[in-house]
């Protein structure tokens, strides 16, 4: 039951998988996200490379793009909700500093007027600062760039406001963007509750329908082995010697399987049958069923308490699967005619003890 409902939830909390934020309801994390970004660099490179007409040195403008390249990865990469005050405030830093480095090396006026590419391209991050739940840095970002096209306007002797003007277009877009930030945020928050609550109903589901399989199928099973002989009890007629004998192996394996679910397999359950029909007193223990072994060591084990059975003719033999707390994962106990013996297993299934003492003849 356990690993059925295991396997469930998995599947379940597979498909929930990823960012849990705004990033994940914009596929911002997405193969195609990533794509975009590239060709996003790609144009910026592109147009700075191509606008360089009149500028006294192509290397700050290089450096701003690797830097607003930068600044791109960390925006649509840097895991939180909102997105942490560290990124958020190089992010809003890197757009002025884009600017700067760009009119540094550019005449006023404009030799070609895509030479003005680094507010147009800054403007996009600082939207997306607004998605990422930090409007304010975006508008930081934006004062940012209008302090450094006045700076540089000023500088040139065009007047305060000759470079203030090229960025006061930006405004709206992030604008735009705080106000779909006041959107999008609390419908991501809601998507995210509502697919989380969906979830635990699903694996709550998973649950009980795991539980009623294996509980269909115990019963199943012990329909099978119990009923034909209820049915020759209640018949009223006198048990012979071989049925009340099969009558005294059922109760054990039934108490077996109370006691020891994770040692009833069909290799040890028969080994044990056998070993009671020859008069061989068999007990079985499970205390850690809550928490299984690996496969592997379950089996070597398993091997174990089989061959410990077969070769048993007389006594007891004993198995017990210990407390997941304990250094053994298992102990095998048997006595008989020849004297007693007992090993204790860990939890890779390998034997870590042997005590034997032998009757002499």
């Amino acid at each position: 039951m356990s690993s059925r409902a295991t396997d469930e939830s998995f599947a379940v909390s597979s498909v929930d998988s990823g960012p849990r934020d705004v990033r994940a309801l914009l596929g911002m994390h997405t193969v195609g996200a990533r794509f975009v970004l590239a060709a996003y660099v790609a144009c910026m490179a592109y147009v700075c490379l191509t606008s360089t007409e009149g500028i006294s040195s192509i290397w700050p403008p290089i450096v701003a793009i690797v830097a607003l390249a930068g600044a791109a990865i960390a925006l649509i990469s840097a895991p939180g909700d909102p997105l942490p005050l560290r990124w958020a405030t190089l992010i809003a830093a890197t757009c002025p500093l884009t600017a700067g480095l760009t009119l540094w090396v550019t005449p006023s006026p404009f030799a070609v007027s895509t030479q003005g590419w680094a507010h147009g391209a800054t403007t996009v991050l600082l939207c997306f600062l607004c998605v990422r739940g930090r409007t304010l840095f975006a508008w930081l970002g934006l004062l940012g760039n209008l302090a450094a096209h006045s700076a540089w306007s000023v500088v040139h002797g065009t007047g305060l406001f000759g470079g203030a003007a090229t960025v006061l277009i930006d405004v709206g877009p992030v604008a735009i963007g705080a106000v779909f930030a006041l959107t999008i945020r609390p419908a991501a928050r809601n998507v995210f509750e509502l697919r989380a609550a969906g979830a635990q109903q699903v694996a709550a589901l998973a649950a009980r329908n795991a539980a009623a399989a294996e509980r269909d199928q115990q019963l199943a099973e012990l329909d099978g082995l119990a009923r034909p002989m209820l049915d020759r009890i209640a018949s009223g007629v006198e048990l012979s010697a071989d049925e009340r004998a099969t009558c005294e192996l059922l109760e054990a394996h039934l108490r077996d399987r109370l006691r020891a679910p994770g040692l009833v397999t069909p290799d040890i359950a028969d080994a044990a049958r056998s070993a009671r029909a020859r008069g061989v007193e068999v007990i079985l223990i499970d205390d850690r069923a809550a928490d299984p072994l690996p496969d592997r060591a379950r089996a070597d084990i398993n091997a174990e308490i089989v061959t410990t059975l077969a070769r048993a003719r007389n006594g007891d033999v004993r198995v017990r699967l210990l407390p997941a707390h304990r250094a053994a994962a298992a102990s095998i106990y048997s006595r008989g005619a020849d004297g007693t013996d007992r090993r204790e297993f860990d939890h890779t299934g390998a034997e870590m003890s042997t005590e034997r003492t032998v009757v002499d003849d």
